[in-house]
């Protein structure tokens, strides 16, 4: 009689399967190397020439920010594998199989961050070294920060994909859950130059936390505040339940309109 595979082994079995999907997809890197390349050399180039009066390096701060955002972007990517797994199926034959929905969750948000973190290693090494930081224990500091992120990330993107059933209705809110986490936040843009109204919710964005943090560590004069690793530690944690709630539900039915 075989025994039961480990939670490890399942989650292991998971973060494959999702690299291997990525993988298949080779156009989705090619799009966001190449964006990511346009912003940091053409974008933040020319921002910081035209921000020169400032007062602050905006190329070192944006370039930061490049990376953080682009593994925002592609965390995001889980949601839409597993809606699509839903419209053909395959999804409730994943659910049917013997492992916990907590231990699916669990898996897939790891999935989906451990690609992105193969994804932009590579450009957070490049952003290391235009902004002269050569510690290797800081850069892999930043990596599990922004790996945290890209956790949350994953989860949020679960959990839209689990609770909305209408295809249209989930393009519209993953691209606009994409850009508000994205744009609401301090990655890209200084928090003291945001509108008022946005400031606010700016200050406690998980992507303004990761952004902070990996700047704290990599640029001269930057710090982070303590509860900006809090609030990173809380997004993964609610959405990784919101994401297993929803999967309750998925297990009671429920067809695409």
């Amino acid at each position: 009689m075989s025994s039961k595979p480990s939670s490890l082994f399942i989650i292991w079995v998971l973060i494959e399967r999702d690299l291997r999907t990525l993988v298949k997809s080779p156009w989705i890197l090619i799009n966001r190397t190449v964006f990511f390349l346009i912003q940091l050399f053409v974008f933040a180039f020319l921002i910081t020439k035209l921000a020169s009066s400032l007062g602050f390096n905006y190329f070192a701060f944006y370039s930061v920010g490049a990376v953080v955002s682009t593994i925002t972007s592609i965390a995001f990517i889980i949601g839409e594998d597993l809606f699509e797994e839903e419209e053909m199926g395959l999804l409730d034959y994943l659910l049917s199989l013997p492992f916990g929905h907590t231990l699916f969750v669990i898996g897939r948000a790891l999935g989906g961050a451990v690609r992105g973190l193969i994804y932009v290693t590579p450009m957070m090494i490049l952003v290391a070294y235009l902004d002269g930081y050569f510690s290797v224990v800081g850069v892999a500091g930043s990596l599990l920060v922004i790996f945290v992120l890209a956790t949350g990330i994953s989860g949020l993107s679960i959990t839209l994909a689990m609770l909305i059933r209408n295809a249209n209705r989930f393009d519209i809110m993953i691209a606009l859950a994409e850009l508000a986490t994205v744009r609401v936040s301090a990655a890209i843009y200084p928090l003291v130059y945001m509108p008022k109204v946005l400031q606010p919710l700016a200050t406690y964005s998980p992507v303004t936390s990761a952004s902070d943090i990996v700047r704290a560590i990599f640029l001269p004069g930057y710090a982070s505040e303590p509860y900006e690793t809090v609030v990173l530690v809380l997004f993964v944690l609610i959405f990784f339940g919101l994401g297993s709630a929803f999967l309750f539900r998925k297990l009671e039915g429920g067809k695409f309109e």
